[in-house]
C-alpha cells in the first residue's frame, strides 16, 4: 500500500521502535507525550511489526492531512505540524558511561527458533470469516471456553482449550507469552521473565512469531466466544464498509 500512513503511541513506549531503527523510509516525530512514525508503504510484516507497539493508533493521511483511522472512513483530526527526523538519525543507540572498571558480557539478543518439544496449542490466530462458520455450525457448550478478538483487518484471535480446528496459525501460550507450535524463544528464560519485559498485564498476550515479528493483544480487546458477538462483529465491519 502506497497510502500515506502515520502511527500515534505513548512516548514511554519509545524503545518498541528499536526493531524499525534500520528501517528505510520511516520518519519519527515526538509531539508533547507522544511518538508519531510516518511512512508511505506500509508491506504486511511492518503492519504486523506496527500492530505489536503498545497502545498505538494507525492511521491513513488523506489530501488534506486528514487523519483517517484504519479500518474506518470518517477522519479523525489532523496530522501535527512538526519536524520529522529518519528513524535512523531519530533512534541512534547511546552508550552510558561506564561506572566500574573492567569486562562486560554481550547482550545475548532474543529470538525465535525451532523447538525441539511442542508444546500443546491453546491459541489460534485465523480470521473473522473462519470465525463465523465455526459458530454457525457449532453448539454453544462447544464455544464457551473460548475467547476471541479481532483486530482492523478482520484477523480472529482464538485462546482456550480444545481449539476448534479452523484454518490458521497454532501458537502455545502460557503467563501471557504465545509462540508458534514447533517453535521456543532463545535464550531459554522463564515465562516470568517475559511478562516483565514486554510489561505484561493479566490477560495480556504477546505473540512471538516465526519470522521475529511480535504483536500484542491487551486483555481489554477480548470477549467471549458466543455466536451473538461474532455475528455483531461482523455487522459493524459491514455497517463501516457501507458508510
Amino acid at each position: 500500500m502506497n497510502q500515506q500512513w502515520v502511527l500515534r503511541f505513548p512516548a514511554t513506549y519509545f524503545r518498541s521502535l528499536s526493531s524499525l531503527r534500520l528501517t528505510q523510509n520511516l520518519h519519527v516525530s515526538e509531539v508533547e507525550q507522544e511518538i508519531w512514525l510516518r511512512g508511505s508503504h506500509l508491506e504486511k510484516d511492518l503492519s504486523r511489526k506496527l500492530r505489536a507497539i503498545p497502545d498505538s493508533e494507525l492511521f491513513h493521511v488523506d489530501v488534506n492531512r486528514q487523519l483517517i483511522p484504519t479500518g474506518r472512513q470518517v477522519p479523525h483530526g489532523y496530522l501535527p505540524e512538526t519536524e520529522w527526523q529518519p528513524i535512523q538519525e531519530w533512534y541512534t543507540v547511546q552508550l552510558e558511561p561506564a561506572a566500574l572498571a573492567g569486562t562486560t558480557e554481550p547482550l545475548v539478543p532474543f529470538e525465535v527458533v525451532r523447538g525441539q518439544h511442542s508444546q500443546p496449542a491453546n491459541l489460534l490466530l485465523t480470521t473473522l470469516a473462519h470465525l463465523i462458520k465455526l459458530v454457525e455450525h457449532s453448539a454453544q457448550i462447544r464455544l464457551s471456553p473460548l475467547r476471541y478478538a479481532v483486530d482492523s483487518q478482520q484477523r480472529a484471535i482464538v485462546c482456550g482449550s480444545p481449539l476448534p480446528s479452523l484454518k490458521g496459525t497454532f501458537f502455545s501460550e502460557q503467563k501471557g507469552i504465545a509462540v508458534e507450535t514447533g517453535w521456543t524463544w532463545r535464550p531459554a528464560v522463564d515465562a516470568d521473565v517475559l511478562q516483565s519485559l514486554f510489561q505484561l498485564n493479566q490477560g495480556d498476550i504477546v505473540l512471538l512469531h516465526s519470522d521475529q515479528s511480535r504483536e500484542l493483544i491487551r486483555a481489554s480487546q477480548f470477549t467471549p466466544l458466543t455466536r451473538s458477538s461474532v455475528r455483531l462483529t461482523l455487522q459493524s465491519f459491514e455497517t463501516k464498509e457501507a458508510d
